[in-house]
């Protein structure tokens, strides 16, 4: 029974990631300022070459019992002439929100 619901929480957890990864992509091609208006004001910004990298941070604690851990989602996404052009993320925390509407980029950012 411990092997069933260990395999359904790495299972719901690959399609959350999955769920992620779409919220992420459907921003490339759009034009920075747009990426800034949904997201916000972005945690770090880099630049090198002809890109700059603007950087979204969030880090939580959660409790295993009795075992607290840090949990963290850090997204990036290079822009190039003022477009985003691709994303890469990584963390525990990066989870898609249930009401995000890819159409629309109704979406709130990580906390």
């Amino acid at each position: 029974m411990k092997i069933i619901a260990l395999f359904g929480f790495i299972l719901s957890g690959c399609a959350t990631f999955t769920a992620y990864n779409s919220i992420v992509e459907s921003y490339h091609g759009i034009p920075e300022a747009e990426l800034i208006r949904t997201w916000g004001i972005p945690s770090k910004i880099h630049g090198s070459g002809d890109s700059r990298f603007l950087m979204y941070s969030k880090s939580d604690t959660a409790m295993f019992g009795l075992i607290e851990e840090r949990i963290t989602c850090e997204t990036t996404f290079e822009i190039q002439d003022k477009s985003v052009i691709s994303s890469t993320f990584e963390g525990g925390q990066c989870w898609g929100k249930s009401k995000y509407n890819l159409n629309n980029r109704q979406f709130s950012p990580p906390d």
